[in-house]
């Protein structure tokens, strides 16, 4: 059956596609931190050089291409620049597997950003455009499920794909040849994502909606942005708050493994279970407390970033540090339904102040600030930190102090920058109404 284009069946459908493009950008994105052991052993690497591969390898390129990609977007075929955006990172992710050496890594991994730096600039303005004001927050709150999703799957499926290819061992696989198990791990999570842009070609364009009649410099992006610095600037301030959580995450295998003795395939499970179960869990609630939030609120979408950073700060805090994995565990299922919640607040705060025509532009922009903190900085300073600790246990502390420092002043801030953010959605509800 064939979906109309122009009906609600369709609008969402685009959703689920995009959703699910999310979520293997993602799988490829996270894979990397299954790995962290086995790469250590077979290439020689420390943790500051780990923290490398995780962050800045990945973030470098979002945070240079990041906004000229969304400024291209406003002004191109968002569908085309997505499936370009696909071809390149699953092409650097299958590249993983043929490489040997931490420089080749780290090039890949540029690659990688490049590729997925397109992801949520395109894929936000679009769904904003095929959905009106009401109903776009519950829209772009089930696309932000991706992470979780994608983040789930990744340690779930991936957790059982390197376990399963290292008890293999070195094997000699057809028209690819011999490779280590973290090698082909990489091309097997890197492959099916060519698919995926084959089924974007069913995608149509849609019409964007509410301009406002400005012009479309790539300057104007930046401009109206501060103007009202202080409604964006609160804005930026918590959802780099929550993205920066990102790095306990992508170190919590390394955690389990060495604190609590844990091997690759119990994290993997019991993590991806969580991601998949709290994930969900946290965009429900994302989902009915913006529908509240909306009844009384003129800020509402902010409310549930605020929400949701209420959640992660503390329980992220706490479960490195916790005296058993079981109570570590339980406190790190709270945190990623918070994360849920305050990762669906984001974007649905953003497209409530940003006019039609710069969309691209502004969640580039967006994009850009929240990967400086977490994975661009955060990252690699905690490789940093436990290698100067001398001992790679202290992994728990190091990750409890980084969310205290980051945390606290974010929440203060974000609170006091609520009344400003509500003075940009009037700024813009009067300017669509002239």
């Amino acid at each position: 059956m064939i979906l109309d284009r122009n009906g609600n069946g369709y609008r969402w459908y685009v959703v689920v596609l995009l959703l699910a493009i999310f979520i293997l950008s993602y799988f490829d994105r996270y894979i990397l931190s299954l790995l962290i052991e086995p790469l250590k052993k077979s290439i020689d690497l420390t943790d500051f050089q780990v923290g490398l591969l995780l962050g800045p390898a990945f973030s470098l390129f979002h945070v240079i291409v990041g906004i000229p990609l969304g400024w291209y977007a406003d002004r191109t075929n968002r569908k085309y620049l997505l499936i370009a955006g696909i071809l390149i990172w699953c092409a650097m992710t299958t590249g993983n597997g043929f490489v040997t050496t931490f420089l080749a890594l780290f090039l890949l991994r540029l690659g990688l950003g490049l590729g997925e730096a397109v992801v949520t600039p395109a894929s936000i303005s679009i769904i904003s455009d095929y959905f009106n004001r009401t109903e776009r927050g519950r829209a772009i709150s089930i696309y932000m499920a991706g992470p979780y999703l994608g983040a789930g799957l990744a340690f779930l499926a991936g957790g059982f794909i390197v376990s399963h290819l290292e008890s293999l061992g070195h094997v000699n696989w057809p028209l690819i040849g011999e490779r280590a198990p973290w090698q082909a791990a990489f091309i097997f999570v890197g492959i099916p994502g060519f698919l995926f842009a084959l089924m974007m070609l069913t995608v149509r364009e849609p019409e964007r909606q509410e301009r406002t009649g400005s012009a479309q410099g790539i300057s104007v992006a930046f401009k109206y942005i501060l103007q009202r610095w202080r409604g964006f600037g609160a804005l930026f301030v918590g959802s780099s708050c929550n993205f920066a959580m990102i790095a306990t995450t992508l170190w919590t295998v390394p955690l389990f493994q060495r604190v609590y003795g844990w091997n690759i395939a119990e994290v993997g499970a019991v993590t991806g279970l969580f991601y998949f179960t709290a994930g969900p869990l946290g965009t429900a609630l994302a989902v009915w407390a913006q529908k509240r939030f909306e009844a009384k609120y003129q800020d509402a979408s902010m409310r549930l970033l605020l929400l949701g950073l209420l959640i992660v700060i503390p329980t992220s805090a706490l479960y490195p540090i916790m005296p058993t994995a079981e109570l570590a565990m339980v406190l790190m299922f709270i945190t990623f339904i918070g994360k849920s919640v305050a990762t669906a607040g984001g974007p649905s705060s953003m497209m409530q102040i940003t006019p039609g025509e710069i969309r691209g532009q502004s969640m580039a922009i967006f994009s850009t600030v929240i990967a400086l903190v977490g994975p661009l900085l955060g990252l690699p300073l905690i490789g940093r930190a436990i290698d100067a600790t001398g001992d790679p246990t202290s992994i728990g502390i190091v990750l409890s102090a980084y969310v205290l420092i980051i945390g606290v002043p974010s929440i203060i801030l974000l609170c006091l920058g609520l009344r400003h953010y509500r003075a940009a959605v009037h700024d813009l509800e009067q300017a669509l109404k002239a």
